[in-house]
């Protein structure tokens, strides 16, 4: 898992990219994983908007994932996913339908505790992001 916080963003897209390349250079995902998320987003519309203010981008094992990993990239000024407002991304990648479990556990934890959510997507500190987590 790894934290980034960024100032901001042209659009979702720029946000969802540069969390797959950040992945990407870790070695979790290929490149063809952002075209992947990119796609399901053109069919489906923004159903990674899991609460609000924080999306959940991601593609199916086959379309790149190498390990199982997290990006999470904050915002500092929130950007416009279809309608819907957006400052926290994280971008997920799994190797397979199992050995995700544990960081989606960690990532609920986080959207239904608002003290700690709002300690989140107030800072611009990724120390204190890792903190919270």
């Amino acid at each position: 898992m790894i934290v980034k916080v960024i100032n901001q963003v042209d659009d979702y897209k720029e946000a969802i990219k540069i969390s797959c390349d950040i992945l990407e250079n870790r070695g979790s995902i290929e490149k063809s994983y952002f075209d992947s998320i990119i796609s399901k987003i053109d069919e489906y519309g923004p159903y990674f908007c899991i609460a609000p203010k924080i999306a959940m981008p991601h593609a199916r094992p086959e379309d790149g994932a190498k390990k199982t990993d997290l990006c999470i990239l904050k915002l500092n000024e929130p950007v416009d996913f279809l309608g819907k407002e957006t400052s926290l991304f994280l971008t997920l990648s799994s190797i397979d339908s199992k050995s995700h479990l544990e960081l989606m556990q960690k990532v609920a934890g986080i959207c239904m505790d608002e003290s700690k959510l709002n300690k989140i997507l107030n800072t611009n500190k990724e120390e204190e992001i890792m903190e919270v987590i």
